[in-house]
């Protein structure tokens, strides 16, 4: 068993290097609506202000989320498991009190406990096959009354092809259990160079699992189009009319 986690984990991070620099380009040439104009927004808010807090970003990516914070008076170190990543993150240029990066896994992070004020993870738990132990890991780095802000895809309304504008329920035998959609990337037009694994879960399981880990659930937000979208862009209206993440904010007991 462990060695089949571990091969899912590998196969994880050789697809993740391959796709780095797909990233690097939809990130930085703002070709993500659903992220530039929503989960952004969601997430920066739930965050709230985080002037002198010491925040992990989970699963940083090329930095952009780190680097907001850090301009915001942060103090930010992101970690991912991506090399391509990390160092694409690491050589954008900022100004004096700007991020730091490291290669790490959620999984087994290189940090002390009681280290961070606050953990954010964007887009980052629908691609970690059993988040259990990175659960474990923030509840370890996080100060007392610490907080988890988590976005992750919603397990009721993402399906295949949600990227294409499929919109369903997942029906129920389905919902209930761990499961795996393999699809690329396809963001305005580009697709990725390589197969990713989205992994849902039912909202038990998060409920459960960051109860375990020592977590209290404080929130539960669905970021989703506003009115004025929905009338004005049938890019909205079309394609993605409901909540396709869903937004914890957990605080550790």
């Amino acid at each position: 068993m462990e060695d089949t986690a571990q091969a899912i984990a590998n196969l994880t991070r050789e697809r993740w290097e391959a796709n780095a620099q797909y990233w690097v380009k939809v990130i930085r040439e703002h070709r993500d609506r659903y992220r530039t104009e929503l989960t952004d927004r969601a997430v920066l808010d739930a965050i709230g202000p985080c002037e002198g807090q010491r925040v992990l970003d989970a699963g940083c990516g090329e930095g952009y989320l780190a680097r907001t914070l850090a301009s915001q008076g942060a103090d930010v170190t992101g970690v991912d498991v991506s090399q391509g990543l990390i160092d694409a993150a690491s050589a954008h240029p900022s100004p004096d009190g700007a991020p730091t990066f490291t290669r790490a896994g959620v999984e087994d992070l290189p940090f002390g406990d009681d280290t961070f004020d606050l953990i954010v993870c964007n887009h980052l738990f629908s691609h970690l096959q059993d988040p259990t132990g990175a659960f474990g890991e923030f509840s370890r780095v996080l100060i007392s009354g610490g907080r988890v802000v988590l976005l992750t895809l919603h397990p009721c309304f993402y399906v295949e092809n949600s990227e294409h504008g499929a919109m369903n329920s997942v029906p129920a035998p389905q919902y209930f259990a761990s499961r795996g959609i393999d699809q690329r990337f396809l963001v305005d037009g580009l697709e990725s160079p390589s197969m990713i694994t989205s992994w849902l879960r039912p909202l038990e399981f998060y409920a459960g699992t960051l109860r375990d880990s020592g977590f209290v659930i404080a929130d539960l937000r669905e970021p989703h189009p506003t009115q004025e979208q929905m009338r004005d862009d049938p890019w909205w209206r079309k394609g993605f009319p409901t909540a396709l993440f869903m937004l914890l904010i957990a605080e550790r007991r």
